[in-house]
């Protein structure tokens, strides 16, 4: 059970004076400690605004606090360096509490029409995807429309936004798959949580995991599922994030008692089922998902360790970057996909473990676009300066920050390994031909 600190269901969590008490705390101890110095903006904004009250956090009121919040994108890095997180006694969670001060502060003051548009990502693709996508896309790349786009939805005009497809992935499943694949004999039974932006926009990501596991006998299902509401926990919007939570907690626990496991291609959404969702919810329900819950590249490795990844690979890589995103940091459970992909003979991979400075909607707006920007050069350079042959990052945002910075667009490393199985939908100019000797081992 969560701390009444961070634990929605307590009265306590909804108290203002409860929380700005719990912010001076915390930070008090992070002023102490100063590790997180250089992780994100929102600390070197703490350390100022402690520095002018001498220190002393209890001086502190929330307008510092809201400027803290207003930088912190909720990259979760300072929970994976923290040294006071539970089970230590000082119970630090500045990701959590801040969380909770924005949602505080939604219900108190509402939420801007803007993000309200933006952060119902289920709403926004009925609008803007299916038959109207072309006009969505070319509204989305258009000198004038963008810059009224931009206004609308505080998108910074330099940002990349996503492409809408006139076909959602759950479309493309049904009509190909039915009700799923179904093998004789299956190896696994997989569960695909699609996320909203690979079901609306980053498709062929699917596609490819689909493809993957197709081709190394693993059963799979996709139900019938929402957004897993971190767009609206990004904006403080806790009803419509719950509302989102049960309606796939009812659906997913349901698979998880008929044995499958739950597949999620993004890290966000992977940490959100397993973090956020037991939070919340505190059911069984959200336990039995968490528990089950695994990003793509993890659950493919666990099925590498235990000798049933089939490893009849055709080509190679050769030389990896890999991004590793931060949300798979915080899930605490490996760093895996860049292992996979270093089984794939003559694949060499190399990881960055920095941010890109995306993560979410902080990271386009018109006012933090070139901040977050500032975030992610480490990682910019960082994967130019190993001149890869391929760029890869499972965080499909992250990823348009990469391409940004490098000017290299990263691919998935479904569509990496899709590359290597030499599958039929595998991007092209990816991978080489393995010399004979090499191709065709199996797991």
């Amino acid at each position: 059970m969560a701390s009444p600190t961070y634990n929605p269901n307590e009265p306590r969590y909804w108290n203002a004076e409860d929380l700005l008490a719990e912010e001076q705390r915390q930070f008090a101890v992070c002023d102490g400690c100063r590790l997180c110095w250089n992780l994100c903006p929102a600390f070197p904004a703490l350390f100022e605004e402690a520095n002018a009250v001498d220190n002393d956090t209890t001086k502190l009121g929330p307008p510092a606090f809201d400027h803290v919040n207003d930088l912190c994108f909720q990259c979760k890095v300072c929970w994976v360096v923290c040294p006071y997180t539970a089970p230590h006694e000082f119970d630090l969670d500045i990701p959590k509490l801040l969380e909770r001060a924005k949602f505080i502060k939604a219900k108190k003051e509402g939420i801007p029409l803007a993000k309200k548009l933006i952060g119902d990502q289920d709403r926004l693709a009925k609008m803007a995807g299916g038959p109207a996508a072309p006009l969505t896309n070319f509204a989305n790349k258009f000198g004038p429309s963008r810059k009224i786009v931009g206004v609308i939805l505080d998108v910074h005009s330099d940002a990349i936004l996503p492409e809408y497809q006139t076909e959602t992935f759950a479309s493309w499943f049904k009509k190909n798959y039915g009700d799923g694949i179904k093998p004789a004999d299956p190896v696994r039974k997989v569960a695909f949580f699609s996320t909203c932006t690979v079901n609306y926009n980053d498709t062929h990501i699917g596609k490819a995991c689909i493809q993957v596991l197709e081709h190394n006998n693993v059963e799979v299902v996709v139900p019938e599922q929402r957004c897993c509401g971190m767009p609206l926990i990004d904006i403080g919007d806790y009803d419509g994030a719950v509302k989102k939570m049960d309606f796939n907690l009812a659906r997913l626990s349901a698979l998880v008692d008929e044995g499958y496991d739950i597949v999620v291609p993004a890290p966000t959404c992977a940490l959100v089922l397993k973090d956020e969702y037991p939070t919340r919810a505190e059911n069984e329900a959200a336990t039995k998902v968490a528990a089950h819950t695994f990003e793509f590249g993890h659950y493919l490795t666990n099925m590498a360790r235990e000798k049933v990844l089939l490893r009849d690979f055709k080509n190679s890589l050769g030389k990896v970057g890999f991004h590793v995103a931060c949300h798979t940091r915080r899930q605490a459970a490996g760093i895996n996909s860049p292992r996979l992909l270093g089984i794939i003979p003559g694949t060499q991979v190399e990881t960055v473990e920095s941010c890109s400075g995306h993560d979410g909607t902080w990271g386009v707006s018109r006012q933090y676009f070139p901040l977050a920007l500032k975030v992610g050069k480490k990682l910019f350079d960082n994967l130019n300066s190993g001149s890869p042959d391929v760029l890869v990052s499972d965080c499909p945002l992250a990823a348009r920050h990469i391409q940004i910075g490098t000017g290299r667009k990263p691919i998935h490393s479904a569509l990496a390994l899709a590359a290597a199985y030499g599958l039929p939908d595998a991007p092209a100019g990816v991978a080489r031909p393995l010399p004979e000797a090499d191709a065709g081992e199996s797991a």
